[in-house]
């Protein structure tokens, strides 16, 4: 499993941070105009440096990649990304976040195990079906509540007329 990054070694490509810095109005209004009004799409050796300078402190948004910027823009999201990093309300958030998606990872992972598990079950009572067995002898076989065996050969019944 991916290890969780502290809150102060975010850049501006991991999520977390990007969306945080990006309710800062002032954040999104910087990053557009750099990005829509000097690159135009069309030529790259039209790109603005200020854009470059803005690629790369969202690779490494750190103090010594904005301190080389010379745009001042930069420079000012730099200090407002700053302060989202040293938010102790941030910290709580992110850490939160990282803890849903573990769960929610392994949330997954067990539901694929159950599946799977569901997925077994059924197959092997088919193939007790195919051999004329009754659902309490399949029950027995298995070691599976006999309702849960009726349920799945239903299933299968059904399946079988469509």
């Amino acid at each position: 499993m991916n290890q969780r990054k502290s809150l102060k070694e975010l850049n501006l490509l991991d999520k977390f941070l990007f969306d945080e810095a990006m309710d800062d109005p002032e954040n999104v209004k910087t990053m557009l105009d750099i990005i829509l009004l000097n690159t135009r799409g069309k030529h790259p050796e039209l790109v603005s440096p200020e854009l470059i300078e803005l690629l790369k402190y969202m690779e490494r948004s750190t103090d010594e990649v904005s301190g080389e910027c010379k745009s001042k823009r930069i420079q000012e999201m730099h200090r407002r990304v700053c302060q989202i990093k040293a938010s102790e309300k941030t910290e709580v958030k992110y850490m939160q976040s990282w803890e849903e998606r573990i769960m929610i990872k392994q949330e997954g992972i067990a539901e694929g195990r159950i599946e799977g598990e569901k997925a077994l079950l059924k197959s092997l009572i088919e193939k007790k079906m195919a051999k004329k067995y009754s659902a309490e002898q399949i029950s027995a076989m298995l070691e599976v509540d006999v309702s849960e065996v009726e349920n799945i050969m239903k299933e299968i019944q059904n399946e079988k007329n469509l």
